[in-house]
């Protein structure tokens, strides 16, 4: 399948099967935002061996904030624990919240975490929003492949540990950019995930749960002539998937049940 308006890769694996179909899930792309799950990991592994805390608090001085984050905006006298800054780095994406953990962990020591972790083709080289780095050829890259197997640690409690993995889940159920793999599915469904969004680039990877499966969706688009298509086309593949992998099942076992 090709498409002359963006380039893609997806990786969707039923995690109850282990089934899954991928398409350029080896493709190295800018990243986006999706890195900052794999710096949520890093920092949860620190707060683990008990180097931070969740409830360190901290200030952040004008010099540090960035233009297009909630905390770029509030009061300079407020403070935010670590927990705040996790929390606002993946649900509002918030730039200056994830700097300051860059900052704070460094960006070899999450390289080389990443590393650790297996994944060779995720790399970290710049902080949010340095786009004179990025001109420069500074960018930070992933893939679908790796992406998804951070997710599926993340499912199956090996991310760190089974609770850090259970309070990741939970961060990322929260997220607040709903307009790609979420806007067309039941708005009771829990969807854990998190966007990526730059011009011409756009991505939305997570895990989604129904009632008696689960499944990861990984959509990574760039080159795209259009933002708003590249949305609507991650929305429409996450519809099809939905109803392929849960819809199409269901109405499989209520089959199974009325021929039995």
């Amino acid at each position: 399948m090709k498409d002359k308006n963006l380039k893609y890769s997806i990786l969707i694996k039923d995690l109850n099967s282990d089934k899954s179909c991928c398409i350029n899930e080896e493709e190295v792309v800018p990243s986006a935002s999706i890195i900052k799950l794999f710096i949520m990991a890093k920092t949860f592994q620190l707060v683990s061996n008990g180097e931070l805390n969740l409830s360190d608090r901290i200030s952040i001085n004008k010099e540090e904030r960035v233009p297009y984050s909630i905390i770029y905006v509030l009061d300079d006298r407020n403070t935010y624990t670590i927990r705040d800054l996790i929390t606002l780095m993946i649900i509002q994406s918030d730039n200056t919240a994830t700097n300051q953990l860059i900052h704070m962990l460094g960006i070899e020591n999450i390289n080389k975490f990443i590393g650790e972790l297996g994944f060779k083709n995720t790399i970290l080289k710049r902080k949010m929003m340095d786009f004179d780095a990025r001109v420069l050829g500074m960018d930070n890259y992933t893939t679908a492949h790796d992406v998804a197997k951070l997710l599926e640690l993340m499912d199956k409690g090996q991310l760190i540990s089974k609770t850090y993995s259970d309070m990741m889940i939970k961060i990322t159920q929260m997220q607040l950019d709903n307009s790609m793999m979420r806007i067309n599915l039941d708005e009771e469904l829990i969807v854990a995930h998190k966007t990526g969004d730059l011009p011409n680039i756009k991505h939305d990877v997570g895990i989604v749960y129904a009632r008696h499966k689960h499944y990861i969706f990984n959509m990574l688009t760039w080159d795209a002539t259009c933002d708003n298509y590249a949305r609507d086309i991650i929305g429409k593949v996450s519809k099809i998937s939905y109803e392929y992998l849960i819809l199409g099942s269901e109405q499989n076992e209520d089959c199974n049940r009325n021929c039995l």
